[in-house]
């Protein structure tokens, strides 16, 4: 730091005005001594603060563990999921982030922002996303597991109960 003089005035809000006087308070003027820091110091200051305040680039928000496989850093939620409650069921960033609550509003904007930057290759994931879990779906309708056929055959056996049970036969 090197000192200086220089001439300075206080403004009609209390503050100090260092140089030449916009508005004077009281007609006060006076010769102050200012601490001004040497050119290094101001470069050293500048390239701390960048060190520690970086600017966050949208890729930095997510995992792409594989083309069809985009996940929120920190979590294993996909952008599919945020991004069918946004586009197919309407939903706010706030509601989303209601839901989904181990996301931070700021990750379901930035899965929303990357989308609407990425429009085509994320709408292309989406669609075979979509694509993909009917195939699933449709797979699982044709051979279902056989727990599935269990819970069927006890249903039936149920609702057979229930109808002989809600009319009975007489002798």
């Amino acid at each position: 730091m090197k000192a200086i003089k220089v001439m300075a005035t206080i403004d009609d809000r209390g503050q100090l005005c260092v140089g030449e006087p916009l508005k004077l308070y009281r007609n006060s003027r006076a010769e102050v001594i200012v601490l001004v820091p040497e050119v290094t110091e101001i470069n050293q200051e500048k390239q701390s603060h960048e060190a520690n305040h970086q600017t966050t680039q949208l890729e930095d928000y997510f995992n792409f563990l594989r083309p069809d496989d985009i996940r929120l850093k920190g979590s294993r939620i996909g952008i599919e999921t945020i991004l069918y409650e946004y586009l197919f069921r309407a939903r706010t960033p706030e509601e989303i982030a209601n839901v989904y609550t181990s996301l931070t509003l700021e990750q379901v904007y930035a899965t929303i922002l990357y989308y609407l930057h990425n429009k085509e290759a994320v709408g292309k994931y989406i669609t075979e996303w979509l694509e993909w879990g009917e195939e699933m779906r449709e797979e699982q309708r044709r051979n279902p597991p056989p727990v599935t056929e269990k819970l069927h055959k006890f249903k039936a056996e149920r609702e057979a109960r229930s109808k002989a049970d809600a009319n009975p036969v007489s002798l």
